[in-house]
């Protein structure tokens, strides 16, 4: 038997397409709180990144978008990653006086908040610490136990890191979607799409919880079942995730993804440069070659 290798080092996740009841108001909102750019609105959808152009949220308008099951599979949250931890202390300055409900913790592989948007939609917003300071095996690729502690970050001194001239004034380039955290209704079928399907590495897993990653990250993907656990999938058009992106090296790689994928009894079909699938709990990943691009975006949200 053929082995179709892993997925390569390189594999990052891309842009985040929701469903949204208030095109106007979400847009509104990722532009304000985040101070991501629109890049394109159109068609009853918007597409917004960073200054460079890359594409890190998709928005569909759908006033008539039924609310999924609160046991539903979907979104857990998305997870945008700032350049530096200064990044990081600008953004909480900004954000902080909104009067939005933030969470926080370190986990020792990032320093992350967490929020919800308008409609629900959980959002993490963080940067990483350097990679020899990660609780992580790199013989295995996998989280040691040190990576279950957490704490509370250190808000002060979080704040001294920026320089005192510099304000937030908007995402910055090199910003780009760390990961996507998905709600599954089952981990036993996750991780074999994940790990079989996809060829990532399984870097932290529990019954309800399976982190996988490309290469030595500690996670582009989270999944868990904590509210979800045997849930439905939402029906088609609700409010939610529309779909995750996977971004692969190049079309070789896409090759070797769809293959994997079919060899793991997974349906697989073309979508513009890419292909499309659904986890077992029903959460659509696009994967395209190279950075996606707009055009692409606005395919797999019209699809």
């Amino acid at each position: 038997m053929t082995t179709i290798p892993e997925l390569h080092p390189d594999t990052t996740p891309g842009p985040v397409a929701l469903t949204v009841h208030d095109l106007e108001g979400m847009t509104a909102f990722y532009r304000r709180v985040l101070g991501l750019n629109e890049l394109v609105h159109e068609d009853g959808a918007a597409v917004l990144g960073t200054p460079e152009g890359t594409p890190l949220l998709a928005l569909l308008g759908r006033p008539d978008a039924p609310v999924p099951a609160a046991n539903a599979t979907g979104l857990y949250h998305l997870a945008v990653v700032l350049p530096t931890r200064p990044d990081l202390a600008r953004w909480f300055t900004h954000a902080f006086p909104l009067g939005i409900r933030l969470g926080q913790s370190d986990h020792y592989t990032h320093e992350a908040f967490y929020l919800h948007d308008p409609e629900g939609n959980g959002i993490e917003v963080y940067h990483d610490w350097p990679q020899e300071q990660w609780p992580f095996d790199r013989d295995t690729r996998r989280m040691t136990e040190g990576a279950a502690r957490r704490e509370d970050i250190r808000i002060r001194e979080l704040l001294n890191t920026q320089d005192t001239d510099q304000v937030w004034t908007g995402a910055p380039d090199g910003t780009r979607m760390g990961h996507v955290h998905l709600k599954m209704a089952d981990a036993g079928a996750t991780h074999d799409f994940m790990a079989r399907g996809l060829g990532l590495n399984i870097t932290a897993q529990s019954p309800d919880m399976v982190f996988a990653a490309a290469g030595d990250y500690h996670h582009h993907v989270g999944n868990n079942a904590w509210r979800s656990r045997g849930g439905p999938t939402p029906q088609p058009g609700s409010r939610g995730l529309h779909h995750w992106t996977l971004q692969v090296p190049d079309a070789a790689d896409l090759d070797r993804v769809t293959e994997r994928l079919r060899a793991a009894g997974h349906d697989v079909t073309p979508l513009g440069r890419g292909v499309q699938a659904r986890d077992p709990s029903g959460n659509r990943v696009v994967v395209v070659p190279g950075a996606a691009q707009v055009p692409d975006v606005l395919a797999a949200l019209h699809a």
